[in-house]
């Protein structure tokens, strides 16, 4: 199978790459180091959504309720509980996964229109972000400091640890969702995605394969999360459970190729620290980045309708040659 594997050229270089991905805690400074530690986190809670975003074609708007289990739930079990901060881990994706279970049976089982499914989740993001800020056990506003305690064993590690830790657990995500996309399962997401009463009309099962993929989802979701809060160490309900995030989420995955596995990693891996380096770079001009970031964004948007996964480069000169030649 390896053998097979290394004779094909595309393989060779995604090899290549993740393996000179290793490599930047040997050479780069903390600074760039920590965004590309967030950048990691990001191309997972991106790839996580992917799946029941991309790949079933649930535009679910609520993704912070999961990312507010993993890291908000799992630093109070910790910090107010007491509990081993692997076991806190592991206990909060058991919750997400016991969410996504609810959350699917209210939802899918009612067939509704994507657009009200995105609206219903919006909403239940928004009731969880009220319930964190008003909840002590919670954090409430203030929101939870992890405890410095020294050891692996704690979920502590250095800065070049927690960026391997992070490149780990972004990796797992992807190959789940490559596992997915691979599968049967896989196929009867797209067949839901183009065409629910299709599929349901040559036996897939709706609610079933749905409901899979927004628990696999979300318990993706609720892992890279406890890393980002453990690695943040302050974890800001206004962060972490803010629906603003999962748009953010959203709009990576857009801009990178839904139903994808390239899509969510180009999208994250290009506009998460671009975002980071143009606020960096002119920080001290109030909206500029934002402006920067925004024409970046419309710019793949027009001439990469597929997302970057499914950029045309001939396309795109044609574009920008005739938008210039209607301009003259």
């Amino acid at each position: 199978m390896i053998t097979e594997l290394l004779k094909r050229p595309t393989a060779v270089v995604v090899i290549v790459l993740a393996a000179l991905a290793l490599t930047p805690p040997l050479w780069l400074n903390p600074y760039y180091l920590s965004i590309a530690t967030l950048t990691f986190v990001h191309i997972g809670l991106a790839s996580a959504w992917n799946i029941v975003g991309g790949m079933a074609g649930q535009f679910s708007l609520g993704h912070s309720l999961f990312v507010s289990v993993g890291g908000v739930f799992s630093a109070a079990l910790v910090v107010e509980l007491g509990l081993n901060a692997w076991l806190a881990v592991a206990v909060a994706a058991i919750v997400a996964a016991m969410l996504a279970v609810i959350i699917s049976l209210l939802t899918f089982r009612l067939r509704l229109h994507h657009l009200s499914f995105a609206l219903i989740t919006l909403a239940l993001a928004e009731l969880c972000l009220l319930f964190v800020l008003s909840n002590d056990f919670l954090g409430a506003a203030g929101g939870h400091v992890w405890p410095r305690a020294e050891g692996v064993q704690n979920l502590q590690f250095s800065p070049n640890g927690f960026y391997w830790l992070a490149y780990a657990v972004m990796g797992m995500t992807c190959l789940v969702a490559w596992l997915v996309l691979r599968s049967k399962m896989g196929h009867y997401l797209r067949a839901i995605r183009d065409d629910e009463d299709a599929a349901e009309a040559v036996g897939v099962n709706l609610l079933r394969y749905k409901t899979l993929a927004m628990v696999i989802s979300a318990v993706l979701t609720s892992i890279v999360a406890s890393v980002f809060g453990r690695y943040t160490v302050f974890v800001d309900p206004h962060q972490m459970a803010s629906p603003l995030l999962s748009i953010s989420i959203i709009l990576f995955v857009v801009v990178g190729g839904p139903g994808t596995i390239r899509g969510p990693i180009l999208g994250a891996g290009l506009l998460y620290p671009a975002g980071e380096l143009l606020r960096g770079q002119f920080g001290q001009l109030p909206g500029l980045h934002e402006l920067i970031f925004g024409l970046l964004i419309v710019f793949v948007v027009l001439y990469a309708p597929r997302g970057l996964a499914g950029f045309n480069t001939q396309r795109a000169v044609g574009g920008v040659r005739r938008a210039v030649t209607s301009g003259q």
